[in-house]
């Protein structure tokens, strides 16, 4: 098992999920040089430590999340669980301070929690 970060996606406003991205702006500068992002449109935030590990995702609404993973998959627009091992690696604290933004901007939309 690794030190793992877990949340329930949900589906965010156009005003949060701006904040939020803007923030994400903020933490790729931030971690420019441990953090490598892989995102590829503007309704999602993907990124991985470096070196890699285990990738971070987290998408504006389900509808985006539910365009990458099938049925076959096990997802569906009920299915709102996400995690990510960071395995304490440097990246964690951008993945944690991602999911505490977007909980805190969200009003606690975004339901949150970490290995302790």
């Amino acid at each position: 098992m690794g030190y793992t970060n877990y949340w329930q996606q949900p589906d965010f406003t156009d005003d949060e999920w701006t904040k939020i991205k803007d923030e994400y702006k903020y933490v790729k500068e931030m971690c420019d040089g441990f953090i490598r992002d892989e995102s590829i449109n503007n309704d999602e935030i993907i990124f991985n430590g470096v070196p890699d590990h285990e990738t971070f995702v987290l998408y504006k609404s389900l509808k985006e999340m539910n365009k990458i993973y099938s049925w076959k998959d096990g997802f569906n627009e009920h299915n709102r669980f996400n995690f990510c091992k960071t395995a304490r690696k440097p990246y964690d604290i951008a993945v944690w301070h991602m999911l505490y933004f977007a909980n805190t901007i969200s009003n606690g939309k975004l339901d949150i929690g970490r290995d302790w």
